[in-house]
């Protein structure tokens, strides 16, 4: 008979990489182990893990197999965002509105010039500012 202890309960968890490093440790895997195997660098492990980086969609195909999990473990709203064309998600939604990147953005309490880099794709929204739009554009 086998007995396996779970550490922390699953209905503490509710982030991506809190279900991602807890299947891991659940499977007595490494961080440097779980990155061989998903042929990436142990630090981008443990950035997904602590949240600040969103889970790329074929790095979680890859990771659900490995650790046998559900996919749907390791996608949030903020990652099917980061995932998806957001750019061509932020235009569509601020036209829909017909409103400039600086009615939109100020809309949100968002800077107008980071948002600019946001809808042209040179720079990502975070975590925290993807809520924040989401809050005033239920679109998103």
């Amino acid at each position: 008979m086998h007995l396996r202890f779970i550490f922390e309960a699953l209905s503490d968890l509710n982030a991506p990489g809190e279900y991602m490093r807890y299947y891991r440790q659940l499977r007595g895997l490494t961080t440097r182990q779980l990155a061989e195997m998903l042929n990436i660098v142990p630090a981008t492990v443990l950035a997904y893990e602590q949240g600040r980086f969103p889970i790329p969609y074929d790095i979680a195909v890859l990771l659900a197999e490995e650790l046998q999990i559900s996919e749907s473990l390791l996608f949030d709203d903020f990652c099917v965002f980061i995932s998806a064309p957001y750019t061509k998600l932020l235009h569509t939604v601020r036209k829909s509105y017909g409103l400039s990147q600086i009615d939109f953005a100020e809309k949100a309490d968002i800077s107008p010039s980071i948002y600019a880099k946001w809808e042209s794709g040179s720079r990502r929204p975070s975590r925290k500012m993807y809520q924040q739009l989401k809050a005033i554009y239920s679109e998103i």
